[in-house]
């Protein structure tokens, strides 16, 4: 796309998706279904599959750009992590703990494949960064990581909500904001799949 005013109200167009398909989760869960937010719900669901098909987009990469392969691989590695983190409760019914054996297995598998392949690792993430779509990555992450966690400290909405509705509350905001944040990472993830020409 040439137009760089056409490029910017697509890319509004498809961030403001990613806000309203958010929410409609969360109506849904809440709404339709009177659901609480659990770990197992709609919201939860669609995170992780957010989640496994952002992982599985850059692991394609990493099969796909040879030359760029060990920095794909660390950027699926983090991505599978995040989901064994996401699917816990899960795990737990092996082992309470569990998904931590997992992740530690796939992150030390990434991280000596990025090790032994330096040369593709630091050109993958080169062209990672370089890539239009990284900010959008970078803005996933950090609603992520942080700002989904600033929002969901207990404190807070205990001083904003009264009665026993404090900790529905809390999960629907920090819930809804994740997989916001997680929405991002996927639409970054598939920009980046198709912009094979930056990529190369």
């Amino acid at each position: 796309m040439k137009n760089p005013l056409l490029k910017q109200v697509v890319l509004f167009v498809l961030l403001a998706a990613c806000a309203a398909f958010s929410a409609s989760i969360l109506f849904f869960d809440v709404v339709i279904l009177k659901d609480q937010v659990k770990e197992i719900s709609t919201t939860e669901i669609v995170q992780e599959a957010f989640l496994f098909i952002t992982a599985v987009l850059f692991f394609i990469q990493s099969r796909r750009q040879k030359s760029l392969r060990g920095g794909f691989i660390l950027a699926a590695g983090f991505f599978g992590c995040m989901l064994f983190r996401e699917l816990d409760a899960l795990f737990d019914m092996i082992h309470l703990g569990a998904w931590v054996y997992f992740a530690s297995m796939l992150a030390i598998y990434s991280l000596c494949w990025a090790a032994f392949t330096p040369k593709t690792t630091l050109n993958g993430l080169n062209a990672l960064v370089a890539n239009e779509s990284f900010s959008i990555l970078m803005f996933g992450l950090v609603t992520i990581l942080v700002f989904s966690r600033v929002m969901g400290i207990h404190s807070i909405w205990q001083a904003a909500v009264a009665g026993d509705n404090v900790r529905l509350v809390k999960n629907l905001v920090e819930e809804g904001i994740e997989l916001f944040g997680y929405s991002l990472c996927l639409l970054a993830a598939v920009r980046m799949s198709c912009s094979k020409v930056a990529l190369a």
